[in-house]
């Protein structure tokens, strides 16, 4: 896959149908294809697909050749380590803002949108208590467990919210490609993401590893997603973020949870750990504690900077002055919440 990039723009932040660059109309498909090297000599024909639009080119196996028009097409080199089946890399949507109004310009994998900047679109939920004597603190959660076990580092306090990528389904890759962001497919997202990540200590459908200094204690966590619908969630307006590996657009929810039950909330999130006995990757679901703290609270330990905590930039964009009116509509959305 090439970097199309030039002076006055980056191609791949501004495809529309086809792959094709609305601003210098190049073409700039992403083809993929599942020969692994194991083809070679086997007379198949091999289809490679591109990832962002769905178009497709035959080519045979032993010679690289296209069986259409001949054109060649070079595969993708040979996986590192065949054997410990590393998943594939997360499909995201990649978007741009035109005239106030947020667009699917493409579909890429998040590795790439990390190492080349590109703007992609992901989903942000504020759960706040709604009743109660801790009425409007925000409800966030201690990711440092989470980042030990994919072996990166973590202050000891790692505050965070809940959400996630968007990215299309299996079964409908390039439907979106040109089209308006809706708010049908932001709330799909941010479901998802909370059915993953904001679990309830009543019930039995995940089962979480519980971390002690670092270390898997042995020992597990039983849990189901929260009960979240549509009309729980309440929309509240874009955001934008800038940093070296990580640029988005990501809209925010606000989500209302009665006092009564911020006890058995329990956050949780994934890693991927090695088999010993068969090499494999296996996805496994962590727990991770959750806190429930006023925002104002939750600022001063920003503007504290010490090192033993950290608050994670999904909670910060909220305070950059480009996202001061996002900002604004969700503290008054929390404060106003059930005022009649």
């Amino acid at each position: 896959m090439s970097n199309q990039r030039n002076e006055t723009h980056i191609c791949m932040e501004q495809l529309g149908t086809g792959c094709r660059c609305t601003v210098c109309g190049k073409i700039c498909h992403d083809y993929r294809t599942n020969n692994d090297g194991t083809f070679a000599a086997s007379g198949k024909v091999v289809t490679a697909r591109c990832v962002r639009c769905g178009d497709q080119v035959h080519y045979d196996a032993d010679s690289g050749v296209e069986i259409e028009d001949y054109r060649f097409f070079k595969p993708e080199p040979d996986p590192v380590h065949p054997s410990r089946q590393a998943p594939q890399s997360e499909l995201l949507y990649m978007v741009i803002k035109m005239d106030e109004k947020y667009i699917i310009s493409g579909i890429t994998e998040r590795s790439v949108a990390e190492k080349l900047g590109l703007r992609h679109l992901t989903v942000i939920v504020v759960p706040f208590v709604m009743d109660g004597t801790d009425k409007g603190f925000w409800i966030i959660h201690n990711r440092h467990d989470k980042q030990i076990a994919k072996g990166k580092t973590s202050a000891p306090l790692s505050l965070n919210l809940f959400g996630g990528h968007c990215g299309p389904s299996d079964d409908d890759i390039t439907g979106r490609i040109g089209q308006m962001v809706e708010n049908e497919l932001l709330c799909e997202n941010a479901l998802r993401e909370l059915s993953e990540e904001f679990l309830c200590k009543k019930g039995m459908e995940k089962r979480l590893e519980l971390w002690s200094e670092g270390l898997f204690a042995g020992e597990y966590l039983y849990a189901s997603p929260y009960e979240v619908c549509y009309e729980n969630l309440i929309p509240i307006g874009f955001t934008g973020y800038t940093a070296k590996d990580n640029v988005e657009y990501s809209y925010i929810f606000a989500l209302p949870v009665p006092g009564s039950q911020v006890d058995q909330i329990i956050a949780a999130d994934n890693y991927h750990k090695y088999s010993q006995t068969d090499g494999k990757a296996y996805e496994i679901d962590i727990a991770l504690p959750v806190v429930s703290m006023a925002e104002s609270e939750l600022k001063r330990l920003w503007e504290s900077r010490n090192p033993q905590i950290e608050v994670c930039d999904a909670i910060t964009r909220l305070w950059e002055e480009q996202n001061h009116a996002t900002y604004q509509r969700l503290l008054e959305c929390i404060r106003n919440h059930g005022v009649i």
